[in-house]
């Protein structure tokens, strides 16, 4: 994946895939996706982590996540602290949200990527 794509953070639209987690936890909704080996925790392996913006009622560990990522956010970056870490990605949700608030990537929340 890194050969097609830089090592930093994407923005875009992911959905769990459920049939026991209620409605509001299976939407299609905005997600930001760091790519590369987050140097802050000192990985060794390539890594694709999906945040998912939404508060979800129960766990969803094992199952399926379709995403669409639709545009980049920024490099891989190292940081000297965990409260500088925390700060830019909070500044990357924003970043993502203000991108996705645009009425061409609204339209992918219907997709057929994302029916089941």
């Amino acid at each position: 994946m890194a050969s097609i794509a830089q090592y930093g953070v994407y923005y875009g639209y992911a959905q769990v895939v459920s049939s026991t987690l209620p409605p509001e936890d299976t939407a299609v909704l905005p997600m930001v996706m760091s790519l590369g080996k987050n140097p802050f925790y000192n990985n060794e392996r390539l890594s694709a982590e999906i945040h998912i913006m939404h508060d979800f009622q129960s766990d969803f560990y094992g199952l399926e996540m379709r995403a669409v990522v639709l545009g980049y956010i920024r490099p891989e970056l190292d940081y000297t602290s965990r409260e500088a870490l925390i700060d830019d990605i909070n500044t990357d949700k924003r970043v993502a949200l203000n991108s996705l608030d645009r009425p061409a990537y609204q339209a992918f929340v219907h997709h057929e990527h994302f029916r089941h």
